[in-house]
């Protein structure tokens, strides 16, 4: 868990810099062409997971599709209408689905993301970029035809205890991002887009299972979140 939360550190430090540099670019610029927005995001996410771990593919099946929300807020900024920085809160469904159990992984995560702007027809504009995210878990639930909502998130070492969880709180990755961007007038503007979430960080625990008879198992599946949004936003322009 230490080298999450020092990972989890340097995120931190990271997106602090890059807030620092964006307030200090905006001061040394013109007004013309300025960028200014917060606004509401809401969609839906399908999630994943792979199971780096793992050896043998008849452990885990095929995955089915999961869908889970997204939705939060966020500001985008720009010092030119080229170039566009976001930063966000959100909430995040992540997890992933079998045949026989449906994992479910409930997530606060900040995104940092750089974006290039550019004009497609009158007030349309297209957005690419992409960057990073931190997330934190404060719910997770693993649901099977024999148990249900089973408590899965653990903030501990499997050194640390016997009876810890499956999936740490911390997750980290990259990601992706494309929006179609229409603006209604100076003030309002709605966007239309897609993401993808890579996680780089393996969320597992690993745990020990009493199979009975004095059996013990040991496993860590290694599991590394992926996660496919398609999200709808409204924006409010606060730039003269």
């Amino acid at each position: 868990m230490r080298k999450q939360l020092q990972i989890l550190i340097l995120f931190l430090a990271i997106s602090n810099v890059a807030i620092a540099q964006d307030d200090f670019t905006s001061q040394s610029t013109t007004e013309e062409g300025r960028i200014s927005r917060v606004g509401l995001q809401v969609g839906m996410n399908s999630a994943s997971m792979v199971f780096t771990k793992v050896s043998d593919p008849n452990i885990y099946p095929d995955l089915q599709f999961l869908p889970r929300l997204n939705a939060g807020i966020y500001s985008e900024t720009g010092t030119t209408e080229n170039f566009v920085f976001h930063i966000g809160l959100f909430y995040s469904g992540s997890g992933y689905k079998t045949e026989s159990e449906t994992v479910t992984l409930d997530y606060v995560q900040v995104p940092l993301v750089f974006n290039f702007r550019t004009d497609l027809f009158n007030d349309a504009y297209l957005q690419i970029g992409g960057g990073f995210y931190g997330a934190y878990a404060f719910s997770g639930k693993s649901t099977t035809d024999s148990q249900i909502n089973r408590d899965i998130i653990s903030t501990r070492e499997a050194d640390d205890a016997d009876d810890v969880n499956d999936f740490y709180v911390l997750d980290l990755g990259l990601l992706l991002k494309a929006d179609f961007e229409y603006n209604i007038n100076d003030k309002r503007i709605v966007k239309i887009g897609a993401s993808y979430n890579f996680g780089v960080l393996n969320t597992s625990n690993e745990v020990t299972e009493n199979m009975g008879g004095g059996n013990f198992v040991t496993y860590d599946l290694g599991a590394k979140t992926r996660t496919l949004g398609i999200n709808l936003t409204y924006l409010i322009n606060l730039a003269d």
